[in-house]
């Protein structure tokens, strides 16, 4: 059997007793892949062919289908104009027969009807919910720890605890913006003491027992300046990478000189496994 994908789905029964897939391809986009539910997600592995192109990489290929399974044919005609056929293999008498599921424009950054009724088919629509909500109760937890005035850091080469930090809660426009504000508030805290203790594994523990209460006294002077949502989500998108929010205002504060006394009424606890 072949098929190809144009502006729509074209099988053709040529006596073949395995299936042969042929799809544009523009600028080396384009091909067959077999999909397999992963938990939350789809494990993709793209099938090998044969292809005919220009230099620009651009023309058609044919890909042999050997096996049962899901597939999804993408075919790209231009930069701007790409189809996915998601066709289900089934073996039945020695060959193989493709039962077309449908046929989705691709669009950025959205997914498909067709394939968000597959993703529901196979469960990946409620493990992502499942996964999401998770993550949120994660993040509510990690966010009322920081509220409570804790926070708890552990990296295999030490475990620090901070405790009886001031924390007043966040000014927010929105019950939704405060939830969100929230969780970055707090990963924000946990992620900038893991950079700093991972970069104190270089040093004598001395230095960082030293050190500690004068970052963490920083960082309890940061918290209380810093109450409005909007400064930990902006700064969130603005921050490099690598050090995030905090650490962006850390050094900045460590540039301009300021001074950093620890705070008396911290109780910061380090411990070396």
């Amino acid at each position: 059997m072949r098929m190809r994908l144009t502006r729509d789905v074209e099988l053709e029964d040529d006596g073949q007793r395995e299936l042969m897939v042929e799809v544009f391809v523009h600028e080396r986009r384009g091909g067959v892949a077999e999909l397999r539910p992963a938990g939350a997600e789809w494990c993709v592995r793209w099938l090998r062919g044969t292809a005919d192109l220009n230099r620009q990489g651009s023309g058609t290929a044919t890909v042999r289908v050997t096996a049962p399974g899901l597939y999804r044919v993408r075919s790209v005609a231009s930069a701007r104009r790409a189809r996915d056929a998601y066709v289900e293999v089934s073996e039945a008498e020695g060959a193989l027969h493709a039962t077309v599921l449908g046929v989705d424009d691709e669009v950025p950054r959205t997914t498909g009807p067709v394939l968000q009724s597959l993703e529901a088919r196979f469960g990946i629509t409620s493990a992502r919910a499942e996964r999401a909500a998770q993550r949120r109760d994660a993040a509510d937890a990690l966010a009322d720890q920081l509220e409570a005035g804790c926070v708890y850091v552990v990296l295999p080469h030490v475990v620090l605890t901070v405790e009886g930090l001031e924390v007043p809660p966040l000014k927010a426009v929105s019950d939704k913006q405060l939830a969100y504000a929230r969780a970055v508030r707090a990963s924000a805290v946990h992620r900038f003491l893991s950079v700093m203790l991972a970069r104190g594994a270089k040093l004598p523990r001395s230095n960082v027992e030293e050190q500690m209460p004068m970052l963490a006294g920083w960082m309890q002077s940061h918290l209380r300046a810093e109450t409005e949502s909007h400064y930990w989500l902006d700064g969130q998108v603005r921050a490099a990478p690598d050090i995030g929010v905090l650490g962006d205002a850390f050094r900045a504060a460590r540039t301009a000189k300021v001074e950093m006394p620890a705070d008396p009424l911290l109780h910061i606890d380090l411990a070396w496994p």
